[in-house]
């Protein structure tokens, strides 16, 4: 098209895209991959029996395939089949509008499909680790009817990265008693209650295995009595 076309559109008070529309009304047919730089483009597809309208959703793949959108359905046409832009802005807005709804129902199709991807992946999580604390069950009883001696059973379980084995007995016990004791000069009932109750201790020394750190116990005084004088 010559200057004096152009400066009779631009006289006509066409904005400058109609301008570049109106310039070049047609282009020479490109591989799509050349038309394919973003995302978003909308193109025309030129079949050798039939045209298509479509929108670019990614740049060319390594697999010589470009992705775009055709009447709201993803397909993969050859890098090098023939096409050109679209230039009708109302053909235009119509395959961006495609393309957004396509978009939207991709990404709610993905978000359901990553959320069953995560339950399924905490299910067998869950089954895998009920599998593992029935298998160190198994070990530990085979332990305690003697088919398997602790250093057996100490190995098994490190070398598959599971709990050791740490036996414990919790005891309860009740303590009562009584004792006699000759009081400092100057200290009464209520001196002699304070001492017991603060200073009174269990002694574990002869009590095998016992975890001090566990060892809990409360004193309670009932009562002092006074005796002799």
């Amino acid at each position: 098209m010559t200057n004096t076309t152009q400066q009779c559109a631009v006289a006509s008070g066409r904005p400058s895209a109609q301008l570049a529309l109106t310039a070049h009304p047609h282009r020479h047919p490109e591989p799509l991959a050349a038309l394919a730089v973003s995302p978003g483009q909308a193109v025309t597809i030129l079949h050798t029996d039939r045209r298509e309208n479509a929108v670019v959703l990614a740049q060319p793949a390594e697999t010589g395939k470009v992705r775009v959108l055709v009447d709201g359905h993803a397909r993969s046409l050859p890098a090098d089949i023939a096409a050109v832009p679209v230039t009708d802005p109302a053909t235009a807005l119509e395959l961006a509008q495609q393309a957004v709804a396509w978009a939207s129902a991709a990404q709610h199709t993905a978000a359901d499909r990553a959320r069953a991807l995560a339950e399924e992946f905490d299910e067998q999580r869950r089954r895998h680790a009920r599998q593992l604390a029935e298998i160190r069950s198994y070990a530990i009883d085979r332990h305690r009817d003697g088919d398997i001696c602790r250093d057996g059973l100490d190995k098994f379980l490190a070398n598959f990265d599971l709990d050791p084995y740490d036996p414990r007995h919790r005891v309860r016990f009740t303590i009562s008693g009584s004792f006699d004791l000759t009081p400092e000069d100057g200290r009464d009932a209520g001196d002699t209650e304070y001492d017991v109750r603060e200073y009174l201790r269990i002694d574990t020394d002869q009590v095998d295995g016992v975890d001090e750190d566990t060892l809990t116990f409360d004193v309670t005084v009932h009562n002092v009595e006074a005796r002799g004088e």
